[in-house]
């Protein structure tokens, strides 16, 4: 039936759209196509959620806690301020109500033997109706009454302690047997049933921390319309008696700081895990062209006009557009539901983290116009064949094409050389030129090998490789080879260039972790993942019986805490004055390392994070006052990294750190062994002197610097699984690309097997094409990328202030090679033999 309306109706087109699906091969390529879009999606949904769900998490984890207050009193450090501050806050004029709150961390361990660090929250009854509603189903009265404590109910499955069951609670060296009150779920508290909390009144709280008479902050709500004299009053408060005044959900902002360098990076490897996941969706498309160029040429025959052309085309898109990202975002929440089972512990040391999964309609929308977007480039490709200039001006518009490709690789190239250069923090500018370079580089390069592959016929001298190079010279199949082409290179400069930048900030934070351990041989500090800092201060009388012991040369103190100062809260190192090592020397970044080091074991020197720095106006030899709980003024002698904790650090001596917190309590002991003396020998002895109940462990530097290993990996697990998904996604849309050729290529392989070819000739041409393309293909995704997570490295230490190891990943090419073509010959063997198998067919298909 030939067309001769000027438009198309709905009918009309689900009418033609039916017809096509009754041909098989049309069907199996729209599936591939599908397919293809869908795993583009699916890694663009999975990898927003990654950067989105910690700070969103803890944003609603803070609002449910402090309800309807206003302001905040908050102690500078860990021992607390004395409750006399609660009774001064509560006779401000115009305070309606001041509920106080004692925080610690703790480690509690199961009957089962298993452990588990937590926050634990000492609150006051009447917090259960003053804060936030998920609290408000607790009873005042049963809180007030009850020596135990409550824990969400994934902490009591890990510990195996049910109502009424025992655990053991360790604060700092002190361990006390408490009774398990309730163990609660999502409907008593919320989101906080995601997080490593313990709840308990606040009186108990104290008697089983040992901090009678002391808390940590305090929750302030205002009477209406007096909110600005009760600020005033508090800010005299807090100035006399040095606390810090903040907006009640300031956690919030905290934790939104500490997060912002692994949300950066994390959006960095999500700006990749972005393009990769486009370029995917897109090439899945463009492998369709030939099919849609014949759909086009039939439609014309039968009269349609070039607006019916493009509504059928539009609606074409359409179609595979909704399926595709319908069944992507379904694949996205599946894989982002699978690789958020844990949670990054290292920031739980200083903010009750959860891992809670938090989907935005951002991410979904993100996602969408990505999946719709590459669907309708991909179908309407054909219609630069409609639309196009006569013939005779065709091979004018190629060479200018071929030249305007050509300018844009080297423009590409040469942006992303001066972001590296000098503007790494624009990495994702960088990326996106560095992609656009390999994407105008690829048909270069996919010319010259092929060219290089005619030039080898000779000595090759087989049916099967002249038969490849015939179908890879083909111009009606151009576009298709192509996109299989970009596919694997698109793939594998994701790959190489997301892990080589993230091994690259592991062994930077390794070499952190190794320079702090290192300054002694032998580690005592409270047990537990919550004091891999040493932030926990702890009482211990018998360091005498410890200097005493054989092979013991020396015990030093050693202290450390977090401290809020504006908007970050800093990691205090307080190493002893006669350390060997007190700073950690691959983490210097300004200033001189003898003399630092010699300035730090006197009086009245700090070494500052550079970000820190940067934010304050400090420079090497500048001076500052701590906001510490007693202000003390300090110079700058270096600056260094942020050693791994995202807020920054700062380093000062033990004895400054005393005098500035008012506290001699250690946090740590560091013990020097004698010469020639075994470090696991005298560890082995200090625990003994220790004792096997103790909340204390001694520990080789070595065993420290492992337990640091797997806690800087916690802080990378989102960045882990990024590239997983980036990994996976690639495989599949690989997988789908040459599925999509061998299926291309059945009426083919019939026509030859009717010219009488054998079926092992028409096997191993599929293995010639296929490995000609992948080979193009990775190993320019492989350069690229390279030089990708060069740019990515220099990133991550541009804009987090984290320690990076510079080098090229060779080695992660290699693996990833491995892996993409591991999985290429897999579809290519297997079903390409099954293909060469079906009944010659005389006629010759349309390519």
């Amino acid at each position: 039936m030939r067309l001769r309306t000027r438009r198309m109706s709905v009918s009309d087109l689900l009418y033609l759209y039916r017809a096509r699906l009754r041909t098989k091969s049309v069907v199996v390529q729209d599936v591939f196509a599908i397919l293809g879009i869908a795993v583009g999606v699916a890694l663009l949904f999975a990898s927003q959620v990654s950067s989105t769900s910690l700070t969103h998490s803890v944003q609603k984890l803070s609002g449910q806690l402090v309800g309807d207050a206003q302001y905040q009193l908050d102690a500078r450090g860990p021992a607390g301020v004395s409750e006399r501050l609660l009774g001064e806050t509560r006779r401000l004029p115009g305070v309606k109500v001041a509920l106080p709150i004692l925080e610690q961390q703790a480690n509690l361990t199961g009957e089962n033997g298993r452990q588990q660090s937590v926050d634990l929250i000492g609150t006051d009854p009447r917090l259960a109706h003053f804060g936030g509603s998920k609290l408000r189903r607790f009873s005042p009265r049963q809180l007030a009454a009850q020596q135990a404590v409550a824990l969400p109910i994934p902490i009591g499955d890990r510990l195996d302690s049910l109502t009424l069951g025992t655990v053991q609670l360790q604060v700092g060296a002190r361990v006390t047997p408490v009774l398990v009150g309730a163990t609660l779920g999502e409907a008593e508290i919320g989101s906080l049933v995601r997080s490593p909390v313990a709840i308990a009144p606040i009186k108990y709280a104290q008697s089983v921390t040992g901090m009678s008479g002391r808390i940590t902050r305090i929750f302030v709500q205002a009477k209406q319309g007096r909110e600005r004299e009760v600020q005033t009053g508090l800010r005299r408060l807090a100035s006399a008696t040095h606390v810090n005044l903040e907006p009640a959900n300031f956690d919030a902002t905290l934790f939104a700081v500490a997060a912002l360098p692994e949300n950066q990076s994390e959006t960095l490897f999500s700006a990749i895990s972005a393009i990769v996941g486009f370029m995917l969706a897109l090439n899945a498309m463009l492998i369709t062209v030939p099919r849609r160029r014949q759909l086009l040429s039939h439609v014309r025959f039968q009269g349609a006009n070039r607006t019916m052309a493009l509504q059928i085309l539009l609606f074409d898109a359409l179609i595979i557009g909704v399926l595709s990202c319908v069944l992507g975002l379904i694949l996205g929440d599946g894989l982002s539901i699978f690789v958020f089972h844990s949670t990054p512990g290292y920031l739980s040391f200083a903010f009750p983290v959860g891992n809670a999964r938090i989907v935005t309609w951002q991410s979904v929308l993100i996602a969408v116009v990505a999946g719709m977007l590459a669907a309708g480039v991909g179908v309407l490709w054909p219609l630069r064949d409609t639309f196009s200039r006569p013939r005779e001006r065709r091979s004018a518009a190629h060479r200018s094409w071929a030249v305007g490709r050509a300018l844009g690789g080297i423009v590409g190239f040469a942006v992303t050389t001066v972001v590296l250069v000098s503007y790494p923090q624009d990495s994702k500018l960088g990326n996106l030129t560095l992609v656009v370079a390999l994407l105008c580089a690829l048909p270069f390069l996919f010319d010259g090998a092929v060219a290089v592959f005619a030039l080898l016929q000779p000595a090759l001298n087989r049916p099967s490789p002249r038969i490849a190079l015939t179908h890879l010279r083909t111009p009606t199949t151009r576009v298709r080879t192509l996109a299989i082409v970009a596919t694997s290179a698109v793939a594998m400069f994701g790959v190489v260039s997301i892990q080589g930048a993230q091994q690259n900030l592991q062994r930077g934070l390794d070499a952190s972790a190794h320079g702090i351990d290192s300054s002694t041989d032998v580690w005592v500090t409270p047990r537990g993942e919550s004091n891999a800092f040493a932030t926990t201060p702890f009482t211990y009388a018998g360091s005498a019986s410890l200097r005493r012991l054989p092979g013991v040369q020396r015990v030093s103190v050693y202290r450390g805490s977090f401290l809020t100062w504006g908007d970050r809260k800093l990691w205090i190192l307080a190493p002893p004055a006669d350390s060997s090592q007190p700073i950690p020397p691959s983490e210097l970044v300004a200033g001189d390392l003898t003399s630092a080091n010699a300035r730090l074991r006197e009086s009245g020197w700090a070494v500052v994070s550079k970000a820190l720095a940067a934010e304050q106006g400090l420079q090497v030899g500048a001076s500052f006052t701590l906001p510490s709980p007693n202000p003390e003024s300090f110079r700058v002698a270096a600056l260094s990294t942020n050693l791994g904790w995202p807020p920054g650090a700062i380093i000062v001596n033990a004895t400054d750190y005393a005098r500035a917190w008012g506290n001699g309590e250690p946090s740590g002991l560091e013990i020097q062994t004698s010469t020639n003396a075994s470090a696991t020998a005298v560890r082995t002895s200090v625990q003994a002197v220790l004792g096997t109940h103790s909340g204390l462990v001694a520990e080789t530097n070595l065993e420290r610097e492992r337990r640091h290993y797997a806690l800087a990996s916690q802080g990378l697990v989102r960045l882990t699984q990024i590239r997983e998904l980036v990994l996976i996604a690639a495989m599949l849309a690989l997988i789908g690309a040459l599925g999509s050729m061998i299926w291309e290529r059945r009426g083919y392989v019939a026509f030859l097997r009717c010219q009488g070819f054998r079926k092992s000739v028409l096997w191993r041409w599929l293995l010639w094409e296929s490995a000609l393309l992948l080979s193009v293909g990775c190993l320019t995704g492989a350069v690229f990328g390279i030089y990708g997570q060069l740019l990515l490295s220099h990133a991550l230490a541009s804009v987090t202030g984290f320690p990076i190891s510079f080098g090229v990943e060779a080695f992660v090419a290699l693996t990833t090679f491995a892996l993409l073509s591991a999985a290429a010959v897999l579809v290519i063997a297997i079903p390409g033999y099954l293909l060469v198998r079906v009944r010659p067919r005389a006629a010759r298909p349309v390519s």
